[in-house]
Parts: structure tokens; sequence; C-alpha cells
């Protein structure tokens, strides 16, 4: 009998472990907050790189701006450009401001740009000989 009652023990703990298969529902919750991090963390980072192309954008846009206005302004001769010849104007939200500065035998052109969302005013500048 003792055989007996241990086959029978036997087939009642393979019943247990395997009506203890499974999934608890702590795991699960435990595995829904960590998704949740993870997700958290991810679309945090996806708002960040967004924002940094928005930014490279706009530079992009000033650059340019600064660039097309110092060409058409070194196009000039220098009797076309007086001295404090200045002006202003907003393209794509960057506002650009312009001026000539007159000096000995030469012309000095700065532009200065306003990004939104940024402190710090980039400024380009370069100098025409007067040959003229």
């Amino acid at each position: 009998m003792s055989t007996l009652s241990a086959s029978r023990a036997a087939v009642r703990g393979q019943r247990r472990n395997r009506a203890r298969r499974g999934i608890t529902l702590v795991e699960i919750l435990v595995s829904i907050i960590l998704i949740a991090v993870a997700l958290g963390g991810a679309l945090n980072s996806a708002g960040a790189v967004a924002t940094q192309m928005g930014g490279g954008m706009r530079h992009t846009v000033a650059a340019s701006l600064a660039q097309t206005r110092l060409d058409s302004l070194a196009s000039l001769s220098c009797a076309q450009l007086p001295d404090g010849l200045s002006g202003s104007v907003t393209h794509r939200g960057v506002k650009e401001e312009w001026k000539v500065v007159d000096g000995r035998n030469i012309k000095t052109l700065s532009v200065t740009l306003t990004i939104p969302r940024r402190v710090q005013k980039p400024a380009y500048t370069t100098v025409i000989p007067c040959r003229d």
C-alpha cells in the first residue's frame, strides 16, 4: 500500500503543478508597468529629437538668409552703399537685421539674426574693399 499511496501523492502533486502554471495578476501588472516606463522614455527621446531637428531647420534658414543678404549687398559698388544703410526683415520666423559701416577704403557689412527660442543672436560680418 505504501507504493500505491506514493503514486497517488505523485499524481496529486502533478495536478497541483499543472494548476499553478500560467501568469499571475501581479506578474501581468509588473510587466505592464515596465512596458509603460520603457515607452515613456522612448517617447520622451523622440520628442527631444524632433525639437533638435526643428532647431536645425531654423539655423539652416538663418544661415541661408544671412548669406543671401551679404551676397546682395556685396554685389553693389561702394558708391551705392552709403554709411549707415540698414534694414530688417522677418522670413520664416527668423528676423534678419543688416547694417553697412563705412571705413577707410572699405565697407563693413554685418547681418544679425534673431532665431526663435534661441538666446544668442548669430552675427555674420564681411568686409568689401572699395576701389571705385
